[in-house]
């Protein structure tokens, strides 16, 4: 067993074991969380993954372009030294930035793939450094959000190239990468108008509820008629009524305003 295998053995039994027992800090398991208050970003981490590896990939469903930025100088230096990487990101809602894809495509040194037949939600960072290999999967997207200030958790583990863990990450990173589209300029462009008219779409259905709410709901002429009624008839002590009108004539908004005018303890 050589060195970094004995290392690592001893970190887990500390992580996953005993806290109490002493071990090497650099191969603990360890929860990575963005902690404005004391200035502790995810993206920290990553960077630090970035400037340390021999090669690397990425596993996410969702990149941004604040997200890409945050890497982007890392990134330039990776491409410099001629380190190579793999980068996965989803068509899932179309949350992933045209412009993101447009920026990572720049990078001669990345392979730049999208899974556009699935719903493809995973966010995993795998890094190799020789024999060694440290993998963070959680919830953080590529996102600068995600990477310095939402709650999120994740998990970041080293384990040697024989591991299992190790093993079947790649495995599994490899499938979905074989199975998903290549992403070049002609992708982006068509990506683009699509990622146009649904973020054009929501933003119009936005628009639409809202003014729906702000909207006042009054009775219409057959309601305060009938409200007049039933209100007579709860004079004279009566607690039933039936109501017959045609359809589409509102007797639903009706039932709401009647019980918002008797405004009972429990309904």
């Amino acid at each position: 067993m050589n060195d970094f295998s004995i290392q690592l053995l001893d970190s887990l039994k500390t992580g996953f074991i005993d806290r109490s027992l002493v071990s090497k800090r650099e191969f603990l398991p360890e929860l990575l969380v963005n902690d404005t208050d004391n200035g502790i970003k995810v993206l920290q981490t990553i960077l630090k993954e970035l400037k340390n590896c021999d090669e690397f990939w990425f596993s996410v469903a969702f990149a941004t372009k604040s997200g890409v930025i945050s890497l982007i100088n890392q990134l330039l230096e990776l491409e410099s030294s001629g380190i190579k990487g793999k980068i996965l990101v989803s068509q899932y809602q179309y949350f992933t930035q045209p412009e993101a894809l447009r920026s990572l495509l720049k990078l001669k040194n990345i392979e730049l793939k999208i899974a556009v037949d699935s719903d493809f939600h995973a966010k995993g960072y795998l890094f190799k450094k020789n024999s060694q290999y440290d993998l963070i999967v959680g919830s953080s997207n590529l996102t600068a959000n995600a990477l310095c200030s939402n709650k999120e958790w994740n998990l970041r583990i080293s384990a040697t190239d024989k591991s299992k863990l190790i093993n079947d990450s790649i495995k599994e990173f490899q499938s979905e990468f074989e199975n998903a589209t290549w992403v070049d300029d002609d992708f982006i462009d068509s990506y683009e108008r699509d990622y146009s008219l649904k973020h054009t779409f929501i933003s119009i259905s936005k628009k639409s509820i809202a003014n729906k709410h702000e909207k006042s709901i009054i009775p219409n002429k057959m309601q305060k008629e009938a409200l007049r009624n039933l209100k007579n008839l709860r004079i004279h002590g009566k607690n039933k009524a039936l109501v017959i009108s045609a359809t589409g004539t509102g007797k639903t908004y009706l039932s709401a305003f009647d019980v918002k005018e008797y405004n009972p303890n429990k309904f």
